[in-house]
């Protein structure tokens, strides 16, 4: 189920500088240079730490109950996965979101996740083609996708092993970051420039976690510049999850677990929430850190949400993707 707020705020305003100076929506306003006094700054919270879990046995009877549900979200999810695999790659972008809309209700059926929109934006029509987002669980993309639409995805290269899921990922043509590998030679697109290539020639939504690594979601750890080093227009958005925060940490649970505990419950309550799009300043644009470091800030205001001095290389999740085999 998906329940749309519009909620017609303005928690900062933004320029569009495709508008030039004297040409300013009511949503497209610069904030000013406010203090930053206003932001927590927090190092004694683990953003790693996996909090509330409850005992597996406590959900057995939600798991058992809403097994049907599962199921038939499983069934669905199978039923499309030849076609999805073999042919999503060639549709059209219509019938790419025709088909991202379709296929995510039957994972959403299945995980028993319900979603609430909230868009401070006057329409869909004013969000950017990049979403940029702080990252606690692996199915925020597929809630954006069943909201919006297909976007194209930027995954970690591990992604390709997961089971099932890997295989979607895949036939959705993402771009891949290879961690903690220094492979590419000079002639290799990075990232940046892939993604680049791909927002200046395509029309896809686009989609970011700047943070690099999934957090429990109490606190913002630094936003890797590269994000910011495209140099376009942003949609901030923000996963709320106000009753179970589906954080994965691989070193105290596996994949199995995490697919448990997902499945395992009466309803997932999720609200997504689009905040402003944000133009960047000439500034910013020469600047990709100060970009990098204005959204972490922004963020931080609008949720509550403290400063870490933590980063992705602090991640136990990053540090078993880069380890050596």
């Amino acid at each position: 189920m998906i329940e749309i707020v519009l909620a017609f705020r303005e928690p900062y305003r933004i320029v569009n500088p495709e508008h030039g100076a004297s040409s300013v929506s009511l949503h497209m306003t610069r904030p000013p240079n406010q203090p930053e006094e206003d932001v927590l700054i927090e190092t004694d919270i683990d953003p790693f730490e996996v909090l509330d879990v409850a005992p597996l046995w406590r959900s057995v009877t939600a798991f058992v109950l809403t097994l049907p549900l599962t199921l038939i979200g499983v069934a669905g999810i199978m039923a499309l996965t030849p076609f999805v695999v073999t042919y999503f790659r060639g549709l059209s972008p219509k019938n790419k979101d025709r088909v991202a809309h379709f296929l995510l209700f039957w994972l959403m059926l299945g995980t028993k996740f319900r979603i609430k929109v909230i868009d401070h934006n006057p329409s869909r029509a004013d969000h950017a083609q990049l979403y940029i987002a702080p990252h606690i669980c692996v199915m925020e993309p597929f809630v954006l996708m069943r909201v919006l639409g297909y976007i194209r995805p930027v995954a970690a290269s591990m992604s390709k092993s997961l089971p099932i899921a890997g295989k979607f990922i895949e036939a959705s043509d993402p771009i891949y970051v290879e961690r903690g590998k220094s492979t590419r030679t000079s002639s290799t697109p990075t990232v940046v420039d892939q993604l680049r290539e791909s927002i200046q020639t395509t029309s896809y939504r686009h989609m970011i976690f700047p943070e690099g690594t999934y957090t429990n979601g109490k606190t913002l750890i630094e936003f890797k510049a590269g994000a910011f080093a495209i140099g376009v227009p942003v949609t901030p958005t923000i996963f709320h999850f106000p009753e179970h925060t589906p954080f994965w940490n691989r070193e105290e649970s596996s994949l199995l677990t995490q697919a448990y505990r997902l499945v395992a419950s009466f309803v997932t309550p999720v609200t997504l929430e689009f905040l402003p799009t944000y133009y960047p300043s000439p500034e910013e644009l020469a600047d990709p850190k100060l970009y990098a470091h204005n959204m972490r800030v922004l963020m931080s205001r609008h949720t509550g949400r403290p400063l870490s001095d933590r980063s992705v290389y602090d991640s136990p999740n990053y540090k078993q993707d880069v380890k050596a085999p």
